[in-house]
């Protein structure tokens, strides 16, 4: 072969070399990344071991822990910096995570949290309510909108989480409101609760999966431990102060996880 010839092979390889780079088709520096799921998140309310239905009127469903007869009319909260631990002791933060829990609005009772990383999950934090940063942040929107009326002012902040409904007083026996709206993000009386729900099961997430927890809220949980609630003498808590304080103690208690589903 005439060093020509050999000289003319070689650039055309090495101008179909050239081109193939160029083109795009370069295999994946990471063939196989590590693929991650979805959360489903399902919320249940609850009066003990009772469904919550809403209902106006004066026929009273439930019974609390001090005996009042009561219904319930309205039932929001907010669940938010939802995060998940991990088995190896790290912990993945939904970006964004503000979330209005509302039993009036069917479509409110689920959402998703996607690309959870790879892994196995025993436990789920959560803060019942907004985290103070937001509670300071002007006018916000989504899950956040005033127009939701969960909020009072702009230096008294977010509305937590509020139940409202009616009962038969235990001594006049008349039929009498309560309104019970928990508020308030620092100081003394800081309502905020962050509680760590550990799952009935591990939570597996990975390669495309769809897994579903779902949530248990207890309205009785507002009025039993460790503050019993007796609502002839309390049934209107509206601002900020001690009364919403000992209340938000009770609702610390009031979420649990009942059921993981991989």
């Amino acid at each position: 072969m005439s060093s020509k010839i050999l000289l003319s092979a070689v650039v055309a390889v090495g101008l179909f070399s050239s081109c193939s780079k160029d083109s795009g088709t370069n295999p994946d520096p990471n063939p196989n990344p590590e693929q991650k799921g979805t959360v489903v998140m399902k919320f249940e309310n609850y009066v003990g071991g009772t469904g919550l239905s809403l209902k106006n009127g004066a026929t009273y469903s439930y019974v609390n822990t001090n005996g009042d007869q009561f219904n319930v009319t309205t039932y929001k909260y907010y669940v938010s910096n939802i995060r998940f631990v991990n088995s190896n002791g790290t912990e993945y933060a939904e970006p964004e995570s503000y979330h209005l829990i509302n039993q009036a609005e069917t479509s409110s009772l689920t959402f998703n949290v996607a690309s959870l990383p790879a892994g196995t999950y025993t436990a789920i934090k959560v803060m019942l309510g907004v985290d103070s940063l937001r509670n300071v942040s002007g006018a916000q929107t989504g899950a956040l909108d005033p127009m939701y009326g969960m909020f009072w002012t702009w230096s008294s902040g977010y509305i937590m989480a509020k139940v409202e409904g009616g009962f038969k007083h235990n001594t006049t026996g008349t039929n009498t409101g309560f309104s019970f709206h928990l508020g308030g993000f620092s100081g003394q009386y800081n309502v905020l609760n962050e509680v760590t729900l550990p799952l009935p099961q591990n939570l597996v997430a990975g390669n495309g999966t769809t897994s579903t927890v779902t949530f248990k809220s207890d309205v009785l949980k507002w009025f039993e431990t460790p503050n019993l609630i007796k609502f002839s003498d309390l049934n209107q808590v509206g601002a900020f102060g001690a009364d919403a304080y000992m209340i938000s103690r009770n609702y610390a208690h009031s979420l649990s996880v009942t059921a993981v589903q991989n």
